[in-house]
């Protein structure tokens, strides 16, 4: 039997869950190593975190530079006495955060005995379900009444196809309007989009390319066309 300390093999990736859970051997010269990370957003912190339990790394051999008083970058948060808990940025939370999943399973609870971070969150969703009456409101709280439909145009549904299909070489520098028209951004689509995810329309074309490509399970539904809906504007 190969010795589990053995070294020089790397974990392959498969389609299944046979090699998900396995250790990771110890790397070479670890021991003699440091790790810097320059501020404190989740990408540090996930990093320390994965250097520890998969890089068995010490961690009073990592640092985590911070210029502001309180880490967590856009994801940082405070008690404020009268104003109850502030945050700069939420985040969307959703089945297939597979790395974060991963990440949360391994970090334990400060508050639940025998319980990870990925329990609690697991579990307070189960007791308190998030849900929203109203994706959108407009003139300070009127719903905006989009009907749960996209209300996209022949020409808006090519547009985002073809966007969709682009190679990212040639979005490079190109904004969301200039590909995808005023069409697009008059639609319903455009409405939920940039609401859910902070867009202008002056944002990169490329970056929402890769959001479609990430969040496409999300589209519910057969996209149709407004001249195949009936009685659509």
């Amino acid at each position: 039997m190969v010795s589990p300390t053995s070294t020089h093999y790397t974990l392959p990736f498969s389609s299944g869950n046979f090699s998900a859970f396995v250790k990771p051997r110890k790397p070479d010269g670890v021991d003699e190593k440091k790790a810097y990370f320059i501020g404190s957003g989740l990408a540090s912190l996930a990093g320390a975190v994965f250097l520890i339990r998969d890089g068995q790394m010490d961690g009073k051999k990592i640092t985590i530079m911070e210029m502001d008083p309180i880490p967590g970058g856009a994801l940082d948060g405070m008690k404020e006495q009268n104003r109850g808990f502030v945050i700069r940025g939420g985040r969307e939370l959703e089945n297939h955060y597979e790395c974060l999943w991963d990440l949360f399973r391994s970090i334990p609870s400060l508050e639940v005995p025998g319980a990870s971070v990925l329990d609690e969150v697991f579990y307070l969703n189960k007791d308190d379900p998030n849900y929203s009456r109203c994706r959108v409101t407009h003139n300070r709280g009127e719903p905006a009444k989009a009907g749960n439909r996209f209300d996209l145009t022949d020409e808006a549904m090519n547009k985002l196809r073809d966007l969709f299909m682009a190679n990212s070489e040639d979005l490079e520098g190109k904004t969301i309007e200039g590909e995808l028209g005023e069409e697009f951004l008059e639609s319903n689509f455009w409405l939920y989009w940039q609401t859910m995810f902070g867009y202008e329309k002056w944002h990169s074309a490329l970056e929402m390319k890769l959001y479609l490509h990430r969040f496409i399970h999300h589209v519910k539904g057969e996209v149709l066309p407004v001249s195949t809906v009936p009685n659509a504007r």
